[in-house]
């Protein structure tokens, strides 16, 4: 009987371990998905496709599209700025993230031809399982760039309370190269065109002296500076007015441009 009874408190507990050992398997098996519930709905996107998939859902169509304002053959539309003229070959964006759920696409259109200005497209972007979806219903058109192309743009997330987009373009004169930008601002609603003709930068042809400028942070939603070196050195100061774009207080005279 003694037997009896070790034999079968063995049994049980060989049994207990193995079922120990079972649900500790299914926990690790849990665990190697390496994702929480959420992350599951949202999976991480490298760069390449965070674009790839970005540009389908703005413009409903893989690169190339081309397109035009929307806002063009609308009469009733007096919205600021005014509508770019031309048709435009857009043929890749960047996405920028502007919260936890909501994202912008800056894409680039060509010009038709090589001759006047490229535009840049912003669209704004929800999450979804497998990418992403288009929130409002048409893009805002920005124009600059030369001989077709597009502008360039750089990403400052301290001049404005939103993200701001700084757009540049470069045009060769007789004395130089002048750099003036436009500035938008990705606010939470949709992008608003807060600044133009924002002198940036001049290279001065052959030995001539030139100069560039630095947007450096103010006090957030009320003002920013414009930092300049070389052969002028200065600083002006932006204010917001109450028109809802910023104007230069005291722009200092800057040579070339």
């Amino acid at each position: 009987m003694r037997s009896l009874a070790v034999l079968t408190s063995l049994v049980l507990a060989l049994g207990m371990a193995g079922c120990q050992a079972q649900s500790e398997a299914k926990e690790d098996e849990a665990v190697s998905t390496g994702a929480a519930e959420d992350e599951i709905a949202t999976p991480e996107l490298t760069a390449e496709e965070a674009d790839t998939r970005a540009f389908f859902a703005a413009w409903e169509a893989a690169a190339p599209v081309t397109a035009s304002d929307p806002r063009l053959n609308d009469e009733e539309d007096v919205r600021w700025p005014e509508p770019t003229a031309g048709s435009y070959e857009f043929r890749d964006g960047d996405v920028i993230q502007l919260s936890t759920d909501l994202y912008a696409l800056v894409s680039r259109g060509y010009g038709q031809g090589s001759t006047g200005k490229g535009v840049l497209a912003f669209h704004y972007l929800a999450r979804t399982a497998d990418g992403f979806r288009r929130v409002g219903a048409e893009p805002l058109f920005i124009a600059g760039g030369v001989n077709g192309q597009p502008p360039t743009f750089t990403v400052h997330r301290d001049l404005m309370p939103a993200p701001a987009v700084v757009v540049t373009t470069r045009t060769e004169g007789r004395t130089g190269a002048c750099s003036v930008a436009q500035i938008v601002e990705l606010a939470p609603s949709q992008p608003v065109l807060r600044v133009v003709n924002l002198p940036l930068g001049f290279e001065a042809s052959g030995s001539g002296q030139g100069w560039q400028g630095e947007p450096e942070a103010g006090r957030a939603g009320r003002d920013f500076a414009v930092q300049y070196s070389g052969a002028s050195e200065a600083k002006a100061t932006w204010i917001l007015t109450d028109a809802g774009t910023y104007r230069a207080s005291g722009q200092p005279r800057l040579s070339g441009c």
